[in-house]
């Protein structure tokens, strides 16, 4: 099992839009994949169905006796699955002194381990720090969604050194990419953004495919649906979503089982 944080310093830089739609990409590939929200503000049970977001989730698990494989909710792609926030979702009235938050996170991800996933993509509230910092240090990789504006890419150092205080600290967690979001490529502004971040950001950091700034993201996630979802015939900003998935996919190594054993079956899209 692989787990894939989505992170950010800041809000509003298409978190849920990307975790959504990239679980759906990741699962139609055929991967067994859960979409776990950590977000206190249930960004992707209000993004799905209002049944989703009215169940119990990982808050409830955190802080009560509740057992998190119980709270998983299917969807009707099989290889898809769904664990909400949930309703304990207060936790500044009910926070956990770190050690026993980083120990209930832990748990929670050894017991998910347990249910056969390829893939776990967690969406994780504002910031680095709380639970989103417990969350990194539970996870193996992490994307980190960047607004393509000025101001936002020049929190991308402090990211990094956060991410390598992790590494010094002794945990796995490793950098997958930067990737942008809400890109006009007719934008002097967004240019300069990815120039000035080429210049910053090591090796290939700065992950090639872009979140493009598209009404149409606006009335998937009204409707409760994946891009590729909108309608009977996807719109062409859909395909963003499979080849970041393809890149990520590689990029993180996934790989088939390669021992001889059965392979788990797929829904096909056609008899």
């Amino acid at each position: 099992m692989v787990t894939l944080a989505i992170a950010s310093q800041k809000g509003g830089v298409g978190k849920t839009t990307l975790c959504v739609n990239l679980a759906y990409a990741m699962a139609s590939r055929g991967w067994h994949t859960l979409l776990l929200d950590t977000d206190p503000q249930g960004s992707v049970g209000l993004s799905l169905s209002r049944k989703a977001q009215d169940r119990c989730g990982f808050y409830d698990a955190v802080h009560s006796d509740l057992r998190v494989d119980e709270l998983v909710q299917p969807t009707r792609l099989p290889e898809l699955q769904i664990l909400t926030s949930g309703q304990n979702v207060s936790f500044f009235d009910s926070a956990l002194d770190p050690d026993r938050a980083d120990s209930e996170v832990k748990e929670i991800f050894r017991v998910l381990g347990q249910r056969g996933y390829d893939l776990i993509i967690a969406d994780t509230p504002a910031g680095l720090s709380g639970y989103t910092g417990q969350i990194l240090k539970c996870a193996d990789f992490v994307v980190v969604p960047q607004q393509a504006e000025p101001l936002g890419a020049r929190s991308i150092p402090h990211v990094l050194g956060a991410l390598k205080q992790l590494h010094n600290e002794g945990h796995k967690v490793k950098l997958l990419g930067i990737l942008l979001t809400m890109m006009q490529n007719d934008s002097e502004a967004c240019q300069s953004v990815v120039e000035e971040l080429r210049e910053i950001l090591p090796g290939d950091y700065l992950l090639r495919d872009v979140i493009p700034r598209d009404a149409e993201f606006l009335e998937a996630s009204a409707k409760g649906v994946p891009l590729a979802l909108l309608r009977e015939n996807p719109p062409s900003s859909a395909i963003v979503f499979e080849k970041l998935a393809a890149d990520l996919e590689r990029r993180m190594s996934l790989r088939k089982q390669e021992d001889g054993t059965e392979e788990q079956a797929h829904t096909p899209l056609m008899d």
